[in-house]
């Protein structure tokens, strides 16, 4: 029996930090590098080692930066054409269970966070990417429809570090050396 592939959701922002190639600067070092964070999960899902699903609201919702909306619009299009993407229709279910989700006390919970909340919660996806704090601080406290509680975490896939990728590269490349001869 073959087995599924894990399967992840993205909201909006983590398209965006994609789409925008985002880096967190602070003090003029880097202490987040969001593209290289979703490029590793986008990696995973081209070797068919993982799924993402996001909800076809994300399709208008990503062009509400500024910077993404001056892009090119059948490059934001693109990103969404893949077959490891799998487009969750923002339906009856999902809106219901958004409402419930703003009506269950979760603070400052707004109508967009509340939909990919109620998308993958639905959907029974193995964890729920975001950059978004609010939504990372709902950690373990949203109901999944299989009872279990929704892992919200930042991009990660397990990737290796490019640098690690490269010498196992290198080492794949390593021949032995010349052996002598032996009829000398």
């Amino acid at each position: 029996m073959a087995t599924l592939p894990k399967r992840v959701y993205w909201d909006a922002c983590s398209w965006i930090a994609l789409i925008q190639q985002e880096k967190i600067q602070k003090d003029g070092k880097l202490i987040e590098d969001r593209e290289l964070l979703c490029r590793a999960v986008i990696e995973m899902a081209k070797d068919n080692k993982l799924e993402i699903l996001t909800s076809s609201f994300c399709l208008a919702e990503v062009c509400k930066n500024r910077d993404v909306r001056d892009q090119v619009p059948d490059k934001i299009a693109a990103f969404f054409e893949n077959d490891y993407i799998l487009l969750v229709a923002l339906d009856t279910f999902v809106g219901v269970r958004a409402r419930a989700l703003m009506l269950g006390g979760y603070a400052g919970l707004k109508p967009p966070d509340a939909c990919h909340l109620a998308t993958a919660a639905i959907s029974n996806v193995d964890e729920m990417h975001t950059f978004d704090g609010a939504l990372l601080n709902l950690d373990g406290k949203i109901d999944k429809a299989d009872g279990t509680k929704l892992k919200i975490c930042k991009p990660e896939a397990g990737a290796p570090l490019p640098l690690f990728g490269f010498l196992r590269e290198e080492e794949s490349k390593q021949v032995e050396p010349d052996k002598p001869d032996d009829k000398e």
